[in-house]
């Protein structure tokens, strides 16, 4: 994406989605990308690692090719039930990170590159998560904001393990360190979920640039405003740059309106 702000916004019933990445202030390139497939109900934002021009290469491999093999495997599906989707998801999440290691080897790669993963699915009136890494998603529900992924980072396995306190996260100094991402060399274990979906859902998918740089509270104080897609991508984004936009930031925001 280079310098350049991306929006894209569509209005295909009943879902309603956009998605906004910028730069930030600090970054000289932008290696976060995002994907919004209305048609395959699918979207993917991605946040590269190893530094550019390898992260940028990362997630973009990650956009580009993870779509092709998730609708390759739908379409060769026998059962369509929840656990056979979850266990689709592992399997092509697990096949991706293992191709970009080996590209990461190859003459066209570069050493050490990987990026963090989110992708939410909705089939039947239900979503399908999974991520590795440290970006998020979450469900806005009620006024009440939920995150569904699971961190992989050694703070958030520190917190999980009661050795540091949530205050402390933030100026620990192994804060931006995560344990899990696509390309890694050991086999990827990403965290995966479902749930059926409720008409008013508004799932946020996000990287860390706006997570490290608002609190939850903030985030569904935007959340929460009556705002289509599109301006709530552009309050997210600016919320976060204000506050410093020490990394680049992309949301992806799906609004679930029900088929009733």
């Amino acid at each position: 994406m280079g310098n350049e702000t991306e929006n894209v916004l569509s209005t295909t019933l009943p879902l309603r989605c956009a998605g906004l990445s910028h730069i930030g202030k600090v970054r000289e390139e932008n290696e976060d990308t995002f994907l919004m497939d209305p048609d395959l109900d699918l979207f993917i934002v991605s946040d590269g690692m190893g530094g550019h021009p390898g992260g940028e290469l990362a997630s973009k491999i990650v956009i580009e090719d993870l779509p092709v093999m998730i609708e390759l495997r739908l379409d060769k599906l026998k059962v369509g039930s929840p656990a056979a989707i979850r266990n689709l998801f592992k399997k092509v999440i697990r096949e991706q990170s293992r191709q970009l290691n080996l590209e990461g080897t190859s003459e066209t790669g570069y050493k050490d590159m990987g990026a963090t993963l989110v992708v939410a699915l909705i089939r039947n009136n239900r979503a399908y998560i999974a991520n590795l890494g440290d970006s998020r998603i979450y469900r806005f529900r009620n006024r009440r904001l939920l995150q569904l992924t699971k961190d992989h980072s050694v703070v958030s396995e520190l917190l999980d393990k009661g050795k540091i306190k949530p205050e402390e996260i933030q100026n620990h100094e192994a804060q931006g360190v995560i344990t899990h991402y696509v390309g890694m060399e050991d086999k990827a274990r990403p965290y995966i979920r479902s749930f059926q979906l409720k008409k008013g859902d508004r799932l946020l998918l996000c990287t860390d640039g706006l997570t490290d740089s608002i609190e939850d509270k903030a985030i569904a104080a935007i959340l929460s405003k009556k705002q289509d897609c599109n301006q709530t991508c552009k309050a997210l984004v600016d919320a976060a740059n204000t506050a410093g936009g020490q990394d680049n930031i992309t949301v992806v925001i799906a609004d679930w309106l029900d088929r009733s």
